[in-house]
């Protein structure tokens, strides 16, 4: 069978064709990105007061204007949070004597009086949105989502990542079934198009649906792109490629700052962030079909021409030579493989006790992962202080992370990588919990400190989950590995609701599951300079002579037995054979 792998790992650098064609799968990742954090701004909740319902006629009877005076007469003082109350007000509708709203000026209001105490409250239904607040208009305020009802803001979140978990398994199918440059340009314009209806939603109702379905069409535009990008390059800077793209991801965030910063409307900006999208139906010109796909589908003569375009000297290469005389028939190319093999699923990850535990824990960390990525990236407008520059600061720290993650994982292996990233994510985190919301700068030091981190442990995950996993499930492992990151995505919106309760409690939850994650990643086994797994039963026994930290302090501390030696020693002939006997 052809091997694209033997075409590309003789070349020492990238041609210009192949590096066109990473530039181009590289501005979707940034537009993706966008569109993923951009609920920070179209939910950002907009400086309020509580209104009298007949506020306006009051104004115009006495002829007066309506200033803080009046407002701090009409709401009560809100404890907790040290201000006037913005949902509950006086029960003061049949109050309308001019005296009583305008009174002696000279004569301060004390808001926390008995008198005051004593009034009947009210839940407030109608609001005045300040006019210098720092954006003009958002969903919260055209939707109402405010007080009672603001917990909506966080749903839509929610079921927009559901989009996007929908989404990864439908146009993953198409990818693979129709080609990556197809999948591409449908989901692409697909998703522009609901993303542009989003921006003319009249109804919170149908601004949820549009938004879900621009999610369904918009991620799957990145994952095309990471495995395009991936594909078309020698193995060597495979791992560059990916990581590539997931910075470029992380820069879409910066992009969404400065997008944010300029553009203060919500509907305004969502039509900014969604229009480049549908640009992207140029690419049916300009994109060339992965190759490595083409060859997949028997599409021979379509696979040497592309790789005559993205290699320098093809011509002559025997691979390619091989990929013509099949196509005209002068050769037969054997077919056979794995694939026509026994097909995979889910379930075999769980089936052996050693797989299913080792599974479980990476489901967990990469749903951890997830949770506190989106979490630390949603929440970054909420610390105070300029929410424009805080979200382009949370996108920058991400991108160092990316990258220094590789060298750091050749060095020093992929479990403590693991383990170390997402423990430093957790202790930055949870310390925001004894910091005091008045030392801003502090606040967000430790959040950039956690969305490092994090970002880190997100590119670890991801190379070690390739290895882990034997051959055979490696790409379902990832991929339901994945589906549980997309899960994370769905929780961590109701993660931030916790700041209704205390304002640090959602970093506190954040910052436990990490360090939980943390400290399991230490029980997977190190895979780093170690011949991979090839079958499940290898897969089943793989690691089990390795010991967890936990192991080797438990020796020190207590001893080893004899017959914990021995039971350590026979573990592979006891589990082989189990392994052997469920799969079968």
């Amino acid at each position: 069978m052809v091997e694209l792998d033997v075409i590309l790992e003789n070349m020492e650098r990238l041609s210009a064709r192949q590096w066109q064609q990473m530039i181009l799968m590289m501005i979707p990742a940034v537009l993706v990105g966008s569109q993923m954090g951009a609920m920070v701004f179209l939910g950002a909740d907009i400086g309020r007061r509580c209104k009298l319902p007949r506020e306006e006629e009051l104004v115009k009877k006495c002829n007066r204007s309506w200033g803080l005076r009046q407002t701090m007469l009409l709401v009560p003082w809100n404890a907790n949070d040290n201000q006037l109350d913005t949902c509950q007000r006086f029960d003061l509708d049949g109050t309308e004597e001019c005296s009583y709203w305008w009174n002696d000026s000279s004569v301060p209001i004390n808001v926390t009086n008995s008198r005051r105490e004593n009034l009947t409250t009210v839940e407030c239904k109608n609001w005045s949105f300040e006019e210098n607040s720092t954006f003009a208009s958002t969903v919260v305020n055209e939707f109402g989502l405010i007080c009672g009802e603001s917990y909506k803001t966080h749903l839509a979140q929610s079921f927009f990542m559901l989009g996007v978990l929908i989404g990864c398994t439908l146009w993953g199918q198409v990818s693979d079934r129709f080609g990556r440059k197809l999948a591409i340009l449908a989901s692409a314009l697909t998703g522009g198009f609901f993303a542009v209806a989003v921006s003319f939603a009249n109804s919170y109702a149908l601004f949820v649906v549009l938004r879900s379905l621009a999610g369904s069409c918009i991620f799957p535009v990145f994952m095309s792109c990471y495995v395009m990008a991936a594909e078309i390059v020698p193995p060597q800077y495979r791992v560059r490629a990916g990581q590539t793209c997931q910075a470029m991801f992380a820069a879409g965030f910066c992009l969404l700052a400065l997008y944010g910063y300029l553009v203060r409307v919500w509907r305004k900006l969502q039509l900014l962030l969604s229009l480049p999208l549908l640009g992207m139906v140029t690419y049916y010109w300009i994109v060339f079909e992965s190759p490595r796909w083409l060859i997949s589908r028997g599409r021979y003569e379509d696979a040497g021409r592309v790789v005559r375009k993205l290699v320098k000297g093809a011509e002559e290469m025997e691979e390619v030579v091989n990929l013509d005389n099949i196509a005209k028939g002068t050769i037969s190319e054997n077919q056979e493989s794995e694939q026509a093999g026994k097909k995979y699923g889910p379930l075999d990850l769980l089936k052996t006790p050693n797989l299913r535990a080792r599974s479980l824990k990476m489901f967990y960390c990469w749903l951890v992962c997830a949770c506190v990525y989106y979490g630390l990236t949603l929440n970054s407008a909420e610390l105070g202080g300029d929410p424009f520059l805080n979200l382009f600061l949370s996108g920058v720290v991400e991108i160092p992370a990316v990258f220094l993650c590789i060298p750091v994982i050749e060095r020093w292996g992929r479990r403590p990588s693991l383990s170390a990233s997402l423990i430093m994510a957790g202790i930055a985190c949870t310390a925001m919990l004894f910091v005091s919301p008045e030392l801003l700068w502090l606040n967000v030091i430790l959040s950039m400190m956690g969305k490092f981190a994090i970002s880190a442990a997100f590119g670890a995950a991801y190379i070690y989950t390739t290895e882990l996993y034997p051959t055979p499930v490696r790409n379902v492992g990832i991929g339901v590995c994945s589906s549980f990151a997309r899960v994370g995505g769905i929780v961590s919106p109701f993660v931030a609701m916790l700041s209704s309760v205390e304002k640090a409690l959602p970093y506190c939850v954040f910052g436990a599951m990490s360090i939980i994650g943390g400290l399991l990643a230490l029980t997977l086994p190190e895979v780093l300079g170690i011949r991979l797994p090839e079958t499940l039963e290898e897969g089943e026994t793989f690691g089990m002579d390795q010991k967890s930290p936990f192991q080797v302090v438990a020796k020190k501390i207590f001893g080893a037995k004899e017959e914990d030696q021995k039971r350590e020693n026979s573990s592979k002939k006891i589990y082989e054979p189990v392994a052997k006997r469920v799969l079968e």
